[in-house]
C-alpha cells in the first residue's frame, strides 16, 4: 500500500472516531435532558450572605438508634422519636432512657408534667418519663399520618396529614374538635398538604400557629378552628420558603420568633413575630448532600436543637 493510500486511510478512521465520539456526547446530553427535562437547579440559590448567618453551632450530640424521627424540649431535657425507639436525653448527651417501641413514630411532644405523647402514625401513645407505657389512644384512622402535636391549656392539637387535618383532643385522649382549615363564607381551600410536613407550635401568648405547607406559610388560628392570619411567601429569596411543602419544620421561640427549617433546600431561619426574616441559623452549605430536613426545637435560653435525620445526630446553634 502506497504511503498516500495509509494517509487517506488514517484520515478517513479518525473522522469516523471523531464522528462516533461527538455522536455520543450528544445522545448522552440528550439522555441527560429526558431523564428531567424540567429539573431546576438551586445551586446559584445556595449561597447566604455571611452577614444574615448570626449562629453558631455550638454542640452535636451524635445517635445510635436508627431512623431518628422528631424531637422535643423541655426544661434540660430533649424527647426523641425514632421509627421504633423512643429516648430521652439531657442537652450534655447523657441518656436518661432509651426504649423500643412499636413505632412507627412519627411526632412527640412533652408536657409540663413530663408527659411525654408520641404519635405512632395514626394513633397516639402516651409514655411516662421513664418510657413506661401508661395509655394507648383509640386510631385515628387507617390513612392517618400524624406529623406534629403541641399543648395548650390542658388540649392537644394534632396534625394530622391524612386528612389533612387538626384534631383537638383533651387530656383524656377524647377528640373534641377537627378542623381543616377551610372558611365556609370565603371558600378558602383550607389546609394544602402534598407530603407529610406538617407542623403545629404554641408561641408565648398561648396561640396556636399551623405550616399550611402547599401554600408556602405559617397560619394563626384560634382553638376553635378559625383563621386569624398568616405570613410566608413562595420563592426563592432569602425571606421566601421554597419549592413545595415548606417550612417542613418550625419552632417558637421566647419573644415569638420562628425558627423555620425547609426541605429541598435545606436552611434554617428564624423569621420575626411579623414573618420578617431576621437572621439564618445555618445555610445549605451546613448539611449533607441530599440531606432531609431537621426538626426543630428550642429551650428557655432560645438555644436551638436541630435534629439532622440524615448525620444521625442533634445539633445544637446558639446566636453568636
Amino acid at each position: 500500500m502506497s504511503k498516500i493510500a495509509i494517509y487517506i486511510l488514517l484520515i478517513v478512521l479518525g473522522a469516523l472516531a471523531a464522528y462516533i465520539i461527538l455522536e455520543d456526547l450528544i445522545k448522552n446530553e440528550m439522555l441527560i435532558r429526558a431523564e428531567n427535562p424540567y429539573a431546576f437547579d438551586l445551586k446559584e440559590f445556595e449561597e447566604v450572605d455571611p452577614a444574615l448567618i448570626k449562629y453558631h453551632e455550638t454542640k452535636r450530640v451524635k445517635l445510635d438508634n436508627p431512623f431518628p424521627k422528631a424531637i422535643d424540649y423541655h426544661k434540660g431535657f430533649l424527647a426523641m422519636a425514632f421509627q421504633n425507639h423512643l429516648q430521652v436525653i439531657d442537652t450534655s448527651g447523657r441518656e436518661i432512657f432509651n426504649r423500643k417501641v412499636p413505632g412507627p413514630s412519627t411526632a412527640i411532644c412533652i408536657s409540663e408534667k413530663k408527659i411525654i405523647y408520641l404519635g405512632c402514625k395514626t394513633r397516639l401513645e402516651v409514655y411516662d418519663f421513664w418510657g413506661d407505657l401508661l395509655d394507648t389512644w383509640q386510631e385515628i384512622d387507617t390513612g392517618a399520618y400524624i406529623t406534629s402535636i403541641a399543648i395548650v391549656g390542658g388540649k392537644l392539637f394534632v396534625a394530622n396529614a391524612g386528612g389533612p387535618e387538626i384534631i383537638r383532643y383533651d387530656k383524656q385522649g377524647e377528640i373534641e374538635l377537627k378542623f381543616d382549615g377551610k372558611n365556609q363564607e370565603s371558600k378558602d381551600h383550607g389546609f394544602v398538604v402534598p407530603s407529610p410536613y406538617f407542623d403545629v407550635d404554641i408561641d408565648p401568648e398561648d396561640d396556636l400557629w399551623i405550616a399550611n405547607t402547599g401554600l408556602q406559610n405559617i397560619q394563626n388560628y384560634t382553638k376553635s378552628g378559625s383563621l386569624r392570619g398568616y405570613w410566608g411567601n413562595s420563592g426563592y429569596n432569602a425571606e421566601d420558603f421554597t419549592g413545595c411543602c415548606n417550612p417542613a419544620h418550625f419552632t417558637i421561640l421566647s419573644d415569638g420568633s420562628f425558627v423555620t427549617c425547609e426541605k429541598g433546600l435545606v436552611r434554617i431561619k428564624v423569621h420575626k413575630p411579623s414573618g420578617k426574616l431576621d437572621a439564618f441559623v445555618a445555610a445549605p452549605k451546613d448539611f449533607a448532600k441530599n440531606s432531609g430536613p431537621l426538626d426543630l426545637a428550642s429551650d428557655e435560653h432560645d438555644h436551638i436543637y436541630a435534629l439532622d435525620i440524615t448525620q444521625k445526630m442533634v445539633r445544637k446553634f446558639e446566636r453568636k
